[in-house]
């Protein structure tokens, strides 16, 4: 007997089942269409199903091994594993794909393609392991056999494959589209064409005699290049210029840039551009652009509208890579959509960069999330328009994912400690500079604050300061904090400090404007513990929490963050405060359980908490507790308060040789000089 499991509910995969003639204990699904359920009955009813079909109780974070460690790290590496394995086999050599290496920078192409594909197989992943830890710890399988019944795909040989290791036998089911495309190549390959001819007639009818490079060239001398612009894009952040609250324009603050050129654009249409956000910026000598309507309430501020630049050359793009997917149907090479739809989306996006980089003589572009499949074309568009793009790292990374990789010219990261990550994601960025943990200026200037938020607990008298840090949690099942297992950590805090009147309890949740919403159920507790004045939640902010973790932990005795992130502890140790891990996750492939478990690292809150207790009996009792210098070390080498400093003089240098005209190449070298000698050379790398 088998217990089956399938990716989506649908007539089609039901039909799979019956047809493969299987025997069967249980079928469980983990997506499912709308009309499925009806035809599963209906199935059921005809005796042609054996068991009814019923969702997984899954959820990511339950997904565990023998030790009872969470899989997820595990998981993650293995999706992007399977992603490069991908790319090397189907994306570099592919001939569909090469033929726009001449006008696309061909490694932006490939990690551009690498973000697509995990978008397509990632849940699939997820999935194919939830099989094997359901049938093991829901189903009771023993002897039995788990089969995955898994829609067939151009990715679908490799997943099967992946199943395989993990003892899952895998069947791939057909769905009218895959059919269509797959199964029957002939029928296939005449649909496409047809759709095609019919698209592009007008297209290839009227041949232009104009190329590409000739178009930019005629376009861009209506452009004044004398004055050159840094682009920075508006995370989300309260917008505020102050050394002592969060903000995006850190690397500003201590930079002598002159900020009449710094633009910064919106294009967040959950959190668009207000009147408060635009006085302030404009306030503060900085231009400001909305790129849609949708991306601002304000009146006051310009909306890009595209030109003829961009009109141009994406009908130039469409028009040759439909001419390219024509010519191979032609051939009786069939391209799959996969790469048609994306390679389209990828010119038209480069296109509408290249129109707003070339327009507006953008040479500096600052992103920290260019690692966004969407953000790859802008930085392709930037570099035929001799700019140069920087990231810059903004949180502890203890994993390497696809999803991590970066293209940038210029990525800012905390320290060595994490060349490893983007070296096994294969990042094809151009130069990683360390500049030390980014907000580290932040320490100093709220020290005055810390202290008056410490004094005002012990006037309640209060003689030890915890304070917790979180993350973000959800009920969606694939992610790894749970609201459940939030209310349950801000639960045990808060008891714990309203049965010891010595305790005094500093939280400062990382998303305030949902906080009480995702633990509703412990919301009168909350406001119990305030009343006592030895409970302070730190929750200013619109979206995100706007004072640094620094002022917190400056106020405390000592810092909880969780395992899972890891960039509160390095802010909380960095400022002078012992700094502790909690891993209800059990993260336990984390190199820190190999030294550090019972010392900076619990996966138990008893076990956190007695340690608190013996360490305030008698601090040398629990060795090396909250010690993380270790740790710290390699993820921050200077520790000197300047890494914001560091990234203003380097974009500065940047800024100072395109005023004078000079090349993106000729910026790069000059700036990494300058950096090599101020700030020692093995702190800049050349990417290989």
């Amino acid at each position: 007997m088998n217990i089956i499991y399938i990716d989506i509910l649908s007539v089609y995969s039901l039909a799979a089942i019956i047809k493969s003639g299987i025997k069967y204990s249980h079928i469980f699904y983990f997506n499912t269409t709308s009309v499925a359920r009806l035809f599963s009955n209906m199935f059921a009813r005809m005796r042609l199903l054996k068991a009814k079909p019923q969702l997984a109780d899954f959820c990511y974070a339950d997904i565990k091994d023998g030790n009872g460690g969470c899989q997820f790290v595990r998981i993650t590496e293995d999706i992007k594993d399977l992603c490069l394995e991908i790319c090397d086999k189907e994306f570099a050599n592919n001939s569909f794909l090469k033929c726009f290496s001449q006008h696309f920078d061909e490694k932006k192409i490939l990690l551009f393609f690498e973000k697509a594909l995990i978008e397509r197989i990632n849940d699939t992943v997820v999935f194919i392991n939830g099989a094997k830890w359901h049938s093991e710890n829901k189903v009771n399988s023993g002897s039995k056999s788990v089969v995955f019944f898994l829609k067939r795909n151009i990715w679908s040989s490799y997943l099967t494959h992946y199943a395989l290791k993990l003892n899952i036998k895998s069947i791939e089911y057909l769905t009218a589209g895959d059919s269509f495309y797959f199964n029957n190549f002939t029928k296939g390959r005449t649909f496409v064409l047809q759709k095609i001819k019919s698209r592009i007639k007008t297209l290839i009818t009227k041949k232009s005699k104009k190329n590409y490079n000739n178009n930019d060239n005629q376009l861009s001398q209506t452009i004044d290049k004398t004055i050159p612009l840094v682009a920075a894009w508006y995370t989300g952040k309260t917008v505020i210029f102050d050394l002592k609250r969060r903000s995006d324009f850190f690397w500003l603050l201590k930079s002598d840039i002159q900020r009449k050129q710094i633009l910064v654009y919106f294009d967040r249409t959950d959190i668009p551009a207000n009147q408060q956000m635009v006085d302030t910026i404009k306030d503060n000598g900085l231009r400001v652009l909305a790129l849609t309507k949708k991306a601002t309430s304000s009146l006051n501020v310009p909306i890009w509208s595209t030109t003829k630049k961009y009109k141009e050359l994406k009908k130039f793009f469409i028009k040759h890579i439909f001419k390219n997917y024509l010519f191979a149907g032609l051939k009786f090479k069939f391209i799959p959509l996969f790469y048609l739809v994306n390679i389209c989306f990828f010119a038209i996006k480069y296109a509408y960069w290249y129109d707003i980089f070339n327009s507006n003589n953008i040479k500096i572009y600052i992103n920290p999330v260019d690692l966004f499949m969407s953000n790859i074309p802008a930085l392709a568009a930037l570099e035929e328009n001799n700019g140069v793009s920087i990231s810059y790292q903004w949180s502890n990374l203890s994993f390497s994912s696809v999803l991590l990789s970066s293209c940038a010219d210029v990525l800012f990261s905390f320290g060595p400690a994490y060349k490893w990550v983007w070296e096994e994601n294969r990042s094809r960025i151009g130069n990683l500079v360390y500049c030390g943990y980014i907000t580290d200026y932040s320490f100093k200037e709220v020290k005055k604050d810390a202290i008056t938020l410490r004094e005002q607990l012990m006037i309640k008298g209060v003689q030890f300061v915890i304070c917790y840090f979180d993350e973000n949690s959800s009920d969606d099942r694939m992610t790894i904090i749970s609201n459940r297992r939030s209310a349950e950590i801000y639960e045990y805090f808060i008891r714990k400090m309203l049965e010891d009147e010595t305790i005094g309890l500093i939280v400062k949740p990382v998303y305030p404007k949902t906080l009480y919403k995702r633990i509703a159920s412990v919301s009168d507790l909350i406001e119990k513990a305030k009343e006592t004045g030895r409970c302070v939640f730190i929750d200013r902010g619109s979206y995100v929490t706007e004072q640094y973790p620094t002022e917190a932990a400056q106020a405390a005795d000592l810092c909880v963050g969780l395992l899972l992130s890891g960039t509160v502890a390095i802010e909380s140790y960095l400022s002078g405060t012992p700094t502790v891990f909690l891993d209800l996750e059990k993260l336990y492939s984390n190199p820190i359980y190999q030294w550090g478990k019972g010392k900076v690292v619990f996966d138990s809150l008893d076990d956190l908490f007695s340690a608190i207790r013996r360490y305030r009996e008698n601090p040398i009792s629990v060795p090396g507790f909250g010690d993380l210098s270790d740790w710290v070390k390699d993820r921050d080498t200077f520790k000197d308060g300047n890494a914001s400093l560091r990234m203003g003089q380097y974009i500065s240098w940047l800024f100072e040789k395109f005023k004078e005209g000079r090349t993106r190449e000729n910026a790069i070298e000059y700036a990494n000089q300058k950096y090599a000698e101020l700030w020692r050379k093995e702190n800049v790398v050349k990417w290989h």
